[in-house]
């Protein structure tokens, strides 16, 4: 065998590998994630994920959303098993002015995803309201995932800007995951040829669905003021990671590509751990010092923000001036599941 055959293979065999991780339905929450030694791509050790997608009522003013995602981060992303980061999507029908947006997560565990999943569709009651109840939440759907294969392929606090989901029903009960591993050093190479920033996997053998995100950088500076549509196209344009998909005859039941509006990072009481990210603000809204909510993270204080922060809200201590609504870093709804 030649030299150069040699490196391929040595480069190839992890991914190999990762291919033939387990061949079960069943997770192994001990088993370490092994694959993904390509250079640029490193793998993220989780073993599920968990997603959201849902419409935003016409007339729901742009400015009073970042703020509501503030509040509701504190609650969503202090959950155990969150990793890597969530992503929050949010798309522009050009034909109908329509918005989409909901979650894209990643966990360490199967269960731990399972009970997020219960908690976010049944138990996340906030001012009295069920989360996927409020009125601007138009036809939810929410999907368990077992996770294939996800890899960072860049800097998940500097150049996810923009994400592609692209969703097959699979026509029968059969156990892809086998095919499914098979396919991911291909889908993982082809994602760094292409220069992405991130991509993942996912699979649900009950609802027979399959799903890749994609997400990529900038291709280029964006005009002042106006959002990054150049990027956002781009990736739509860009052809399928899931070619193989449509050849076997896979019925393509979602291909929406979206802006990254926000990403999470694991919760810290006191709202003492990373900031959100808000990689398309400006020309998108942003939380802004006079919101309603006092952002910790993010450098809110009350000699800093005094319209939003109480002069201990941050401190991890619920004082009888400070409640849910204006300082969520301090009080609890509840104790995490």
């Amino acid at each position: 065998m030649k030299p150069t055959h040699l490196a391929a293979l040595a480069l190839a065999l992890p991914l190999i590998a990762c291919a033939q991780l387990d061949g079960t339905d069943e997770f192994d929450d001990g088993l370490e994630l092994r694959c993904g030694h390509l250079p640029d791509a490193t793998p993220i050790p989780a073993k599920a994920g968990f997603s959201c997608d849902f419409g935003i009522a016409a007339g729901t003013p742009p400015e009073v959303i970042p703020p509501a995602i503030e509040r509701d981060r504190m609650f969503m992303s202090d959950q155990p098993g969150l990793v890597h980061g969530k992503h929050l999507p949010l798309s522009i029908d050009p034909l109908t002015g329509s918005l989409f947006s909901g979650g894209r997560y990643l966990f360490a565990k199967k269960q731990q995803a399972k009970a997020y999943e219960e908690w976010v569709t049944e138990d996340y009651v906030l001012d009295g309201v069920q989360f996927l109840d409020r009125p601007e939440i138009l036809s939810p759907e929410c999907q368990q995932w077992q996770n294939i294969g996800a890899f960072e392929l860049g800097d998940i606090s500097a150049d996810h800007v923009v994400m592609r989901t692209e969703r097959w029903q699979i026509p029968n009960n059969g156990n892809a995951q086998h095919f499914l591993r098979e396919e991911l050093p291909r889908i993982v190479q082809e994602s760094v040829d292409a220069g992405l920033t991130g991509v993942w996997l996912l699979y649900s053998k009950p609802a027979r669905l399959v799903e890749i995100v994609y997400i990529d950088d900038r291709v280029a500076p964006p005009p002042p003021g106006d959002p990054d549509f150049a990027s956002l196209f781009a990736l739509a344009s860009m052809p399928t990671l899931g070619a193989a998909f449509d050849a076997s005859g896979w019925t393509r039941v979602l291909d929406r590509t979206h802006f990254v509006f926000s990403i999470w990072f694991p919760f810290e009481l006191g709202d003492q751990g990373e900031p959100s990210v808000w990689p398309n603000s400006p020309p998108l809204p942003a939380p802004f010092c006079g919101d309603g909510v006092c952002s910790a993270s993010r450098g809110e204080a009350n000699d800093t923000c005094a319209a939003d922060c109480t002069p201990t809200c941050g401190d991890a201590e619920c004082d009888p001036d400070e409640n849910t609504s204006a300082c969520p870093g301090d009080c609890r709804i509840r104790p995490p599941f």
